[in-house]
């Protein structure tokens, strides 16, 4: 037999991992690895009894809740998907496409034509590029709009996606002229959206954490499981002069079904048995 090893005063030395398992399958759905800030947080009401000048006779407890919130150091697109309600979506690029917009600065030689980075793609034939802008200073503001036609003229350019080139406005643009262009083009990729009618799901989350014996120091495997749990459908991401981070919160749901648990969680301190 192994030696069975006791919950003990533990010293939690890092969060390995959050892991969203299938309520109907148990298969997992999302792992997220990179935490910072991991907080849980267990939370109860109670009411008290008073009695003459205020004396707390007797409290009863009510309204015991978990929520669980953490930050994960990189977007990670199977827990959005969790929190937005939505699939991920695979684009092959051929087949199944992303229309991404794109603004393309270019310089014309010559004046007179372009190319453009990426071959520009529309559902209408003759019209691949939305707009050139011609500019006048450093921003878009005061610039000159044209549209795309069937050949080149004094207020409107052509273009043929298979060489990606473009016939500018005859006279609009000077010889290493930089100006832009505004299309979309067929990527492949993956995406999620999110749609007002989905929400966020529901899992089985289990946290794995490296712990320590307080007075050995031996490490040692737990794990907090929190067998359902509301996915928080609020989340944000920051963005700017630090690296983003995904804000993932997890509020507890005991399953009120027939033979089922109403724990919130259950931390146990684990270690592999062989025979």
């Amino acid at each position: 037999m192994p030696t069975i090893l006791k919950i003990t005063d533990q010293i939690i030395k890092s969060v390995d991992k959050f892991t969203f398992y299938d309520l109907v399958d148990n298969s997992i759905m999302a792992m997220i690895k990179q935490l910072n800030n991991v907080n849980l947080n267990q939370t109860q009401d109670t009411t008290w009894y008073l009695g003459k000048q205020g004396v707390r006779l007797a409290g009863f407890d009510t309204n015991k809740n978990l929520e669980v919130t953490a930050q994960n150091g990189f977007i990670d697109l199977a827990t959005m998907s969790l929190q937005t309600g939505s699939d991920i979506m695979t684009y092959d690029g051929v087949d199944k496409f992303i229309e991404s917009p794109y603004i393309d600065e270019l310089t014309t030689v010559d004046g007179l034509t372009a190319e453009t980075t990426y071959a520009g793609y529309s559902n209408v034939v003759g019209t691949e590029i939305e707009f050139i802008y011609k500019l006048h200073g450093s921003g878009i503001a005061g610039a000159t709009r044209f549209t795309q036609a069937a050949d080149a003229s004094a207020n409107e350019f052509a273009y043929d996606p298979d060489t990606k080139e473009i016939t500018l406005p005859t006279g609009a643009f000077d010889p290493g002229e930089v100006f832009l262009a505004q299309y979309k083009y067929k990527a492949f990729g993956t995406s999620i959206s999110s749609n007002t009618d989905s929400f966020s799901k529901s899992a089985k989350v289990v946290i794995d954490v490296t712990t320590s014996d307080i007075c050995t120091d031996a490490l040692t495997h737990s794990q907090f499981v929190i067998p359902r749990a509301k996915i928080d459908g609020n989340f944000s991401i920051a963005m700017g002069d630090s690296p983003a981070v995904h804000n993932v919160t997890v509020s507890a749901t005991p399953s009120v079904c027939f033979g089922t648990s109403k724990n919130l969680f259950i931390y146990q301190l684990v270690t592999p048995y062989i025979d």
